[in-house]
């Protein structure tokens, strides 16, 4: 399907790949089914946590979740069209998956721990590292490119936006809030992609949604029963997904965090462009 076919474009723009399910619900789901809209994931990192002590099948596995999800919220609707290569953007060169009226793309840095102090696998590299000027450049995972410059990040961010969003006037960016005050105690690379967003040049000419991450669990609000069941199923199929790449669970990190998460409502405000 052309752009011309839809009339409105949601960007998801994330660390992890399971940020989206996590956070997001039930708006992420929304747009999938909507119709006449395009959805754009943009996972900033690999997610891959060192590892977790089973090399790459781990982040791989990651990004097959992500896709198994999507999968889950589209397959009843519609017969699923797949296809999968890379991209040239801002001169680096980016993976992507897309199914119907969904693409992701997948940045592939290296996951840079709760503090931003990285893994040693990965040269402790990290995205908060390189904002503040401690590492003078980040490579992907995949060694598909390496950038110089915080710009370097923050503008591939804006040339895919441009480029996803030719012909499209309705575009909406949706990523969780790098504010302290109004998202505390959140992930390093939540943080870090945020600033990232709010660094484009184009940030004030996008209505944007920024959402709650980590403290998520105290807020109060749960999901109604048909918002549960879609979040809980796209987990399920994530989980799912990550377990039989890697042999990895994601649940042994703490079944109960999940459970907490799982059953909240997203928590965000919302910016109308200037």
């Amino acid at each position: 399907m052309s752009n011309e076919s839809y009339t409105r474009i949601s960007f998801y723009i994330v660390a992890h790949a399971d940020d989206w399910l996590l956070f997001m619900q039930p708006n992420a789901y929304n747009d999938l089914v909507s119709s006449n809209n395009r959805v754009v994931f943009i996972i900033s990192t690999a997610g891959d946590a060192g590892d977790a002590g089973e090399d790459e099948k781990y982040w791989r596995g990651r990004e097959e979740g992500t896709k198994s999800s999507i999968r889950f919220c589209l397959a009843p609707r519609i017969r699923l069209f797949e296809s999968h290569n890379t991209k040239d953007f801002n001169g680096h060169t980016i993976s992507y998956w897309s199914s119907n009226n969904v693409i992701c793309y997948f940045l592939r840095l290296p996951d840079g721990n709760l503090n931003g102090n990285g893994f040693s696998k990965y040269n402790y590299e990290s995205l908060s590292k390189f904002k503040a000027g401690y590492i003078n450049s980040i490579t992907a995972l995949d060694n598909s490119t390496t950038y110089n410059s915080w710009s370097d990040i923050y503008n591939t961010l804006q040339v895919i936006i441009l480029s996803e969003s030719s012909g499209i006037s309705d575009m909406r960016l949706n990523y969780l809030n790098p504010c302290s005050t109004e998202n505390p105690n959140d992930h390093s690379d939540h943080i870090a992609t945020g600033q990232a967003i709010q660094a484009m040049t184009i940030i004030s000419n996008l209505q944007q949604t920024l959402f709650v991450g980590y403290n998520l669990t105290d807020k109060a609000q749960s999901l109604d029963q048909i918002d549960y069941f879609w979040k809980v199923g796209m987990f399920a199929a994530y989980e799912k997904a990550v377990f039989d790449a890697s042999g990895y669970s994601t649940l042994k990190e703490g079944i109960h965090i999940y459970l907490e998460w799982c059953s909240r409502r997203a928590s965000f405000v919302t910016l109308n462009t200037s």
